[in-house]
């Protein structure tokens, strides 16, 4: 196996000096019309002097679905700002312009009462008479922070990656591969949106074995990203696939209920206005289709009767949904009239091609790209290895070293286990739906905890055609007891009635459903010691209305009886023909069992095996913020700080504990999830959720357990409510809190950036200051008075693309290949930038191959065939059809540490907690952030123990298996 030593950022940075200037058209609003604006939507507002800008999403939007030219850099209109609003590589005409700003003046303030007002505001505006104004701007210019991080204008964000995707459209030679090209167009995008988009088009068709069509295009992302302590900005660009929605059932095409559903639009013509025809955009229009709940039916968002569409007169007409729902490959090459692609889902079920490149694809479209760089913007220097402490290397040996390991992994587990429960046997139970899963998931117990004697049988009781038995196991460490109940109806949905589900229907469901868990369940264990129930319940398409997932009544209901639970779900699809059903079913209870005890507090802590070097005693922390929305699932607003410690050294029931914010102290680990449980909110009110729809459905995002609402440097959101800050307020003290409960000993801390710097801005690149602490309105403190011991390491994953791709790179030697040929490869390893700092504080963590993707070679091609070589038979395959998901890059930046510190040390440490005993590959975060991360099951009612195929091929896959959803 090669051993890379360098991997290759797609990260981009200009050299000292450089400049580079774009022309664009602007348009300004003049201070008159700013305040004129601002007072017309603060008609109707219950607290309009809170309010201090004026929204300008549903003009972006607008925007970006007639007219993708321009580019418009903002999401509020600041009224003490007088500065250019919109940007365009080339003026819109007036008279579109006009209309399109018409139309979002009459949509700020749409009700009835405020027409009148709305005719006086545009009789004073004049919008006619705004004019664009071509301007220099120099795009890698800016300004660093105190601590040395690049600062760039706000609009910098929008506009540099829209400035390099048009250097790549004016190149006159595609992409070519062995067998093809590709050509590419570019994206209209929004603020939200991020950075550029461009697209290969037309798209490409893969026919599966079966005969079926699927359709799909290449994809560049460009946006740009700052690092802390870093003065250069940096620019990344990602690679993927945009695959197109091909897949209808009985009712068409399946649109997730809960979001708007993307779809690419191609005209060649203008959408309004009086230009001839061979002036139309180049670029791909968006717009999206959203449910409307009056009409019980999709519609173009914008367009339902009092929609900002219904106003305009289009020259081209968008396509009527539901014929584009029911027919949507036929809109995919439309000559003489609108071309649409709509974005697939993966909650419209599978598609015939699979996600992700592997660095066979990327490599060379990277290469290609860098063709259109300006001069001044280069690749960054590839990372080195951090090897100033001895890597950590996992054992490489024979079959029967292999299971010696995991024999002894197994019986450190029984042992960590019979210390917890003092004694007592260790009873779990498992509630199931059908016997051949009933079946596997005790073989898959006895694998997990190396049970080699069949286990003694007991029946328990006969009732309501149930039947209950007990398996016992006994070994020299550990009795182990397994209730085998039929889980009946516990597993159906709630009884909701379809469509709009009232909160108040939804709250009797859970509730119903809660206390019918609780009858059905035998007496707690003795001593208050909580227990495991691992419940198979339905996929989530069986559930109709999507709120009649009865998965958080379960836990609420397990939890009220003292257990922690686990979902196993049967799948109503059968396992496609080349996998084989019964390791596929085995892997999947093994994953189930293994993560169930985890929520018991039995995970092994990592060995970080650098010696004396660690102070003894040290202590692994980590804070998780869960935000709750109000148009969530839960219809309550609220933030939740969890906080899991871990000491390596204590004994077994003291090793993993979680902050209790209610009682102030450590509690076990699964204490900590039932006292969450205890706490969380069911719905309350009467406002109505979301609709029943097909015969499929999409994970809620209405709850955010991932908290990552911002991002550093680019157009914070505005707060005209000042909930944000409302909310940091209130946060301070519980982290200060958490704080002074560590001090006792040393303390690693681990924070996630885009789960926890919106509401503790000191995390942000911009204010992060090295081994210095800040909390909400308070200076900033050395981290020595946050106790003396305290190392605190900030992590940010590839989010919003704000950690680069990559790949090992290693130039081959003269005699290995054909000059210039490269390798590459996806190594583990920690990263850092070259040379010699030693108090180089910003590294990369990376990890093996993730998931399905373990076996897919590095060379394997969406569009090319490649050659193979397996079992000494020679052949070519093309892999459009398997999944290519490849490890994330894990920025760690050691924020804060003590004075005598290496902070390379506490990378390292960091990185390896991600190498959790008997898993492979790595886990996507750090064990204390990963288990911190679990607990907010507990808190929200969703449906990630049933993550569905990711669209994006980083950390998405990975974390999926260390959550047991995947399969290695």
């Amino acid at each position: 196996m090669t051993r890379y030593e360098t991997i290759r950022l797609a990260r981009y940075s200009p050299i000292p000096g450089a400049e580079w200037t774009v022309s664009f058209q602007t348009l300004s609003l003049p201070e008159h019309h700013r305040k004129r604006l601002l007072a017309l939507y603060r008609l109707g507002l219950r607290n309009p002097d809170n309010c201090h800008g004026v929204p300008v999403g549903r003009l972006n939007s607008l925007l970006q679905a007639l007219a993708p030219d321009v580019v418009s850099v903002a999401k509020w209109i600041d009224v003490t700002r007088d500065e250019p609003w919109l940007y365009a590589r080339k003026p819109v005409p007036r008279d579109v312009l006009t209309t399109l700003l018409t139309t979002w003046v009459q949509d700020l303030r749409p009700e009835p009462e405020h027409r009148k007002e709305v005719r006086t505001a545009l009789r004073e505006l004049r919008l006619g008479e705004l004019r664009w104004e071509k301007r220099e701007v120099p795009l890698l210019a800016g300004a660093t922070t105190p601590s040395g991080t690049a600062d760039p204008e706000n609009r910098l964000y929008q506009l540099l990656p829209d400035a390099l995707a048009g250097l790549v459209l004016e190149r006159s030679e595609p992409f070519t591969y062995a067998g093809g090209s590709l050509v590419f167009r570019g994206v209209a995008r929004r603020p939200s949106d991020r950075g550029a988009e461009l697209l290969s088009w037309p798209p490409d068709r893969y026919d599966d074995r079966d005969g079926r069509q699927w359709w799909f295009s290449a994809l560049f992302t460009i946006t740009l990203q700052t690092v802390p302590f870093s003065p250069d900005i940096q620019v990344h660009v990602r690679t993927g696939v945009r695959r197109w929605a091909t897949r209808t059932g009985t009712n068409g095409l399946f649109l997730p209920p809960r979001r708007a559903s993307s779809v690419y639009l191609l005209t060649d013509a203008p959408w309004i206005g009086d230009l001839p025809e061979g002036t139309a955009s180049a670029r791909f229009s968006v717009a999206r289709l959203a449910y409307d709940r009056e009409l019980g039916a999709r519609r173009w968002e914008g367009g339902g009767p009092d929609g900002m569409l219904t106003r305009l007169r289009l020259r081209q007409t968008l396509p009527e949904p539901g014929e584009l729902l029911r027919r949507p490959t036929d809109w995919l090459d439309q000559p003489g009239r609108v071309t649409a692609a709509v974005v697939h889902s993966t909650a419209m079920g599978s598609h015939g091609v699979k996600a992700g490149l592997m660095p066979g694809d990327r490599v060379p479209l990277m290469e290609w790209f860098e063709g259109a760089l300006p001069e001044g913007l280069v690749r960054a220097p590839d990372h080195v290895r951090a090897e100033r402490y001895p890597p950590l290397r996992r054992s490489v040996g024979k079959v029967s070293d292999v299971e010696a390991e995991k024999a002894e992994e197994a019986a450190a587990l029984r042992r960590d286990v019979a210390g917890a429960l003092e004694g007592e046997p260790l009873r779990l139970e498992f509630f199931w739906l059908t016997e051949p899963n009933r079946d596997a998931g005790v073989r898959a117990l006895r694998t997990v905890l190396r049970l080699l004697e069949e286990g003694e049988h007991k029946r328990t009781d006969e009732e309501a055609g149930r039947s209950r038995q007990t398996l016992t196991w006994h070994t020299p460490e550990l009795t182990v007891e397994l209730l085998l109940d039929r889980v009946g109806g516990l597993a159906d949905g709630l009884p909701l009635a379809a469509g709009s589900v009232k909160t108040g229907a939804l709250r009797a469901a859970l509730a119903a459903r809660r206390d019918e868990a609780v009858r059905r369940l035998p007496m707690a264990p003795a001593k208050g010691k909580v227990t495991l129930a691992l419940v198979e319940i339905h996929d989530k398409d069986a559930y109709a209305p999507r709120a009649g997932d009865p998965k958080f009544a379960l836990r609420l209901g397990f939890a009220d009886a003292g257990r922690v639970t686990q979902f196993a779900v049967n799948p109503r699809r059968k396992v496609a023909k080349r996998s084989d059903p019964e390791t596929t079913r085995a892997k999947k209870f093994e994953a189930c069992w293994t993560d169930g005890l985890r929520q018991l507090g039995h995970r092994a802590v990592p060995d970080h095996r650098l010696g004396p070097v660690i102070p003894a005693e040290t202590q692994y922390a980590a804070l998780w913020l869960v935000r709750r929305r109000g148009d969530g699932p839960t219809r309550q607003a609220g933030l939740v700080p969890l906080a899991v410690r871990i000491r390596p050294a204590a004994p077994s029931a003291e090793r993993i504990t979680g902050w209790d914010h209610r009682s102030g102290a450590w509690v076990p680990y699964p204490d900590l999830l039932l006292r969450l449980a205890e706490s969380a909110e069911l719905p309350t009110g009467e406002d109505s959720a979301e609709p029943s729809e097909g015969d499929a459905d999409e994970p809620s995002r209405a709850d955010d357990p991932d908290g990552t609402g911002d991002d550093d440097g680019f157009q914070q959101d505005a707060d005209p409510g000042g909930h944000v800050e409302q909310r940091r307020k209130a946060l301070a003290p519980a982290i200060q809190e958490i704080l002074f409960n560590l001090r006792d000993r040393p303390t690693l801390l681990l924070l996630h950036a885009q789960n926890t710097r919106q509401l503790w801005p000191w995390l942000q690149n911009g204010q992060i200051r090295p081994d210095l602490i800040q909390l909400h309105a308070q200076p900033a403190q050395r981290v020595a008075l946050q106790g003396p011991g305290l190392r605190v390491v900030r992590l940010r994953d590839s989010t919003n693309a704000e950690t680069p791709q990559w790949w090992g790179h290693e130039e081959l030697l003269p005699d290995e290949s054909v000059e210039g040929e490269k390798r590459s490869g996806l190594p583990a390893g920690l990263w850092k930038p070259p040379g010699g700092d030693l108090r180089q504080r910003v590294f990369g963590s990376t990890s093996d191959k993730a998931g399905p993707g373990q076996e897919l070679s590095v060379r394997a091609s969406r569009w090319a065939l490649r050659p193979y070589l397996r079992d000494g038979k020679a052949g070519n395959t093309i892999d459009t059809h398997r999944p290519a998901w490849n490890p994330a890059f894990l920025e760690l930046v050691v924020a804060a540490c003590q004075p005598d510190d290496d902070p390379e040390l506490w990378a390292m440490l960091t990185h390896r907690l991600r190498d959790s005993p008997g898993r492979a590959p790595l886990l996507a975060l750090p064990l204390p952030l990963h288990l911190a991360r679990k607990a907010a099951e507990y808190v929200l009612p969703t449906t990630q123990d049933q993550p569905s195929e990711p669209d994006e091929d980083d950390g998405a896959v990975q974390l999926s298996f260390d959550l047991g959803a995947i399969a290695p």
